[in-house]
């Protein structure tokens, strides 16, 4: 007698690699479905009353670190149906629409993402439960008395369709139809999931959607053509912190210079009015809180940093108990947001390095990692004083890393750019698979909201005629592909100067993941088989770092390759092998990296963690900047320590996971950038 739309929802991830995305127009309007007929004895047409009816979704999530069920639902549901109470088993099902872009949740980011993202409610506004032959139909009616139901049909949403079958209850009441109803759904059906934003949130495949809808005879019942326009506003409890003193502050110097109107972040939320801010209060507070925002992965442990982006505990206490009260305002809610004047000086650009043309990727391949060589043209010896990496589409350009390649290693980087089509080539590395007979120099690590770099006084990076910068960009293609021709501007330090120059000391641990038992199998589980893998993919010199890493880091190779459920860990201790100082300091790891430390003098009283950071995030490799340089004694010990998680990644084919270069490959990679001793500030 009933059929119902079975839409999919999906919610609990607030963002994906930003804070938010500009809002969808949401029109709170019924939509439109394919109208029936009762034109026979006995019949009797019923329409869906949205404003009494309701489709909504349950997903599982870890928030934070905290299990719990996302939610949201709608109103903008349409459909007919046509019950025969003379012969009820001959009842006529219509299709059945869902206007996505209404669901509604606790959360107005959560909701923005869901519209713009994933359901991608701009183009595709419409979900359709198309019903087939439903089961369960009682061959007559009693008013009051609940049928149980089996609807089987196809849902779609988007441009794909999957079979779906609802199961609930079915009961006719005062010239009234209602039914409750559920089904369970895999996201991964649709291509729209599971979610997992490492260190933030990670959800479960299946979805339940449950389904309270009221049809009522038209003729008896005006059918709105609007539904009223929920929202996550909350209510004000007073008492909380003042915006003007207490938050205005913190989104001034820590949000603005990213998210103000032309930033790095303004395409996925602008930040330009106090009323900015209320509109998204509950994000606010739950990124704060969970310092998924700013983006600044390095712990209190870490050693202090320059231009350090985190937030004190106060300052979340904060925006948290502001959001909490009902983000009042005590100012005017045009209230202007600017970011201060960055305190580096802006980079002089006597080199502007770039690719020969825009490069042009593709919505098919979400995460593209790219590198282009950079050719500074240099004549004669010059030495770099300082940079600045500028986005040129900053809605698609996640991060960017940078290296000097010797000359040397020229014709094997051009050989690298020559195979594949179009500027530049992919690569997970920053070298795109070696650097051929040329030495290797990383330099560059930035993401968004990182201005310009400068080298220590009397540092800089030196430029030999020849040389070459490759510059490693990722891009996120979440909706389009513009063509991007991001740049590099160089600041060089007067002819005729001699600094030090900076160089990065690479300190590298094993990587060892096994396939886990009872779950992965294959021939690439074997760990000599993966090895030989690498070396077809990247050749013989490659392939011999595994092994080579486990014996120079005197490593058990039985115990980095027990199957611990997906999880493992592995380090290295490296010396110290002439007085230096260290400048800058580097982690790296792929996409399975669960957590990174580098500790100088394990142990020992002199003990001191250089960098740690307790949740990995490979969208956010930022180089960090000692506010006090660290000074290296010779024989010094430095411990790196990574670890992994095979469930971050579902990679193509089942495989043991070594160190290597490619995206199902993985690595324990650190970094110093260091200087001869005692002559900062020469």
């Amino acid at each position: 007698m009933v059929t119902v739309v079975a839409l999919l929802g999906v919610g609990g991830w607030y963002v994906w690699g930003q804070v938010n995305v500009p809002d969808l127009p949401v029109l709170y309007v019924v939509p439109t479905a394919q109208q029936l007929v009762a034109d026979e004895p006995g019949e009797t047409l019923y329409r869906v009353q949205p404003l009494r009816s309701s489709v909504s979704y349950e997903v599982g999530e870890t928030l934070a670190g905290i299990d719990k069920t996302a939610t949201g639902s709608t109103q903008g549901i349409a459909g007919d149906i046509v019950v025969d109470t003379d012969d009820p088993t001959a009842s006529e099902f219509g299709e059945i629409v869902v206007n996505v872009q209404q669901l509604d949740s606790d959360e107005e980011m959560r909701d923005r993402r869901l519209r713009h993202d994933f359901l991608e409610s701009g183009e595709f506004p419409l979900a359709r439960f198309v019903p087939g032959d439903v089961a369960g139909l009682p061959t007559s009616v009693e008013d009051g008395v609940g049928y149980d139901l089996t609807i089987p049909g196809e849902l779609t949403v988007k441009e794909t369709s999957r079979p779906a079958t609802l199961t609930g209850t079915a009961t006719v009441a005062d010239n009234e139809v209602r039914l409750q109803a559920s089904t369970v759904v895999k996201m991964s059906d649709f291509g729209i999931g599971p979610i997992e934003l490492l260190g933030f949130v990670r959800t479960g495949d299946e979805v339940t959607l449950d389904f309270d809808i009221v049809f009522v005879d038209p003729a008896r019942e005006d059918i709105p053509t609007t539904t009223r326009a929920v929202t996550a506003e909350q209510a004000s409890t007073g008492g909380g912190p003042s915006f003007r003193d207490a938050v205005l502050p913190i989104l001034t110097d820590t949000c603005a210079g990213c998210h103000n109107d032309g930033g790095v972040g303004s395409k996925v939320w602008q930040l330009n009015t106090a009323q900015d801010a209320v509109d998204v209060a509950s994000g606010l507070s739950l990124v704060t809180k969970t310092r998924f925002m700013p983006p600044w992965p390095a712990s209190d442990l870490s050693a202090p940093f320059t231009h350090d982006r985190s937030l004190s505990q106060e300052q979340i206490d904060a925006v948290v108990a502001w959001a909490a009260a009902g983000a009042e305002l005590d100012v005017d809610p045009t209230t202007p947001i600017v970011a201060p004047p960055p305190d580096i000086a802006p980079v002089r650009a006597d080199l502007t390095l770039t690719a020969d043309e825009p490069y042009v990727g593709s919505t098919a391949k979400r995460d593209d990692y790219r590198c282009f060589a950079l050719d500074p043209k240099v004549t004669s010896t010059r030495w770099m004083g300082a940079y600045e990496f500028v986005p040129d589409q900053t809605e698609i350009v996640h991060h960017a890393i940078g290296t000097k390649i010797t000359a040397a290693g020229r014709d094997a980087i051009a050989a690298r750019d020559a195979a594949d089509p179009g500027p530049g080539w992919s690569c997970i590395d920053v070298t795109g698979g070696g650097a051929g007979g040329g030495m290797s120099n990383q330099f560059l690590a930035w993401a968004p909201g990182q201005d310009v770099t400068r080298f220590p006084e009397g540092t800089g990076l030196k430029l030999e005629p020849g040389d070459l910068i490759v510059l490693q960009v990722h891009y996120h293609f979440a909706h389009s592909a513009p063509a991007d021709l991001s740049k590099l501007e160089v600041e060089l330090l007067p002819e005729g100067v001699d600094p030090l120059e900076v160089t990065n000391w690479i300190m590298l641990a094993p990587a060892e993941l096994p396939c886990r038992a009872g779950l992965e199998e294959g021939p690439l589980c074997d760990r000599d088989a993966a090895i030989a893998d690498i070396a077809t993919r990247f050749g013989v010199g490659p392939a011999f770092i595994p092994n080579g890493l486990v014996g120079r880091c005197g490593a058990d190779i039985a115990a980095l390759a027990a199957d611990t459920d997906g999880r493992t860990q592995a380090s290295c201790v490296n010396t110290v092998r002439r007085d230096q100082t260290a400048l800058f300091v580097f982690g790296h790891m792929h996409e399975l990296g669960e957590t990174f430390r580098m500790t100088l003098n394990p142990g020992t009283p002199s003990e001191k963690v250089l960098l740690d950071i307790p949740v990995w995030d490979f969208g956010w490799q930022i180089g960090y900047e000692f506010v006090d340089p660290l000074e290296l004694n010779q024989g010094d010990k430095i411990l790196i320590e990574c670890s992994w998680d095979r469930a971050h990644l579902k990679v193509p084919e089942a495989r043991y996971i070594t160190w290597s270069e490619g995206t199902v490959d993985e690595m324990c990679f650190s970094g110093l950038m260091v200087v001869p001793r005692g002559t900062r500030g020469a």
